[in-house]
């Protein structure tokens, strides 16, 4: 029984580093598409809600494999060198994962910062076209009032 739950721990592992994988190729799109201008909002966002999905997919698979390791934790412990093979087979994987989430780790900085620098740039078009809209409306203002007389400079006399 146990090293059937044993099986079900690697499987949900390497289920786990699969899922990871994929997370890191999204990263890699992500920074693809930030790095294009003008960046494509749609495939961003597409590309998050992807990876929010993957995200909710670890999560589960997290969730099942500490409750699968809570059944069976006092039994291994009980005989390590029963399951050693088993056991270090988890630990190499476990290894992996969190070499994975590292690396992941660090492509969301760099994708962050990239995507801050997009930000920027946009902000400062919008500041520019602002002050591009008022100094063209204070124009149109100054040569509307150009052609016009005031009233004070009429001739009064019939």
């Amino acid at each position: 029984m146990t090293e059937g739950y044993l099986q079900i721990l690697i499987e949900s592992l390497e289920k786990k580093n699969q899922v990871l994988d994929k997370i890191i190729e999204l990263n890699k799109v992500q920074a693809e598409i930030s790095s294009h201008q003008p960046m494509d909002m749609q495939a961003y966002d597409k590309s998050m809600d992807d990876k929010g999905e993957l995200i909710d997919e670890i999560n589960r698979l997290d969730d099942g494999f500490t409750s699968t390791y809570e059944l069976i934790k006092n039994a291994v412990q009980a005989e390590p060198t029963k399951y050693r093979k088993q056991v270090l087979v988890l630990q190499e994987l476990i290894r992996k994962a969190v070499d994975k989430g590292m690396a992941i780790e660090a492509q969301e900085k760099r994708n962050r910062a990239a995507l801050e620098t997009v930000f920027r740039m946009k902000r400062q078009e919008i500041k520019q076209m602002k002050v591009s809209n008022t100094a063209a409306v204070k124009y149109y203002k100054a040569m509307s009032k150009i052609n016009t007389v005031d009233p004070q400079l009429m001739d009064r006399k019939k």
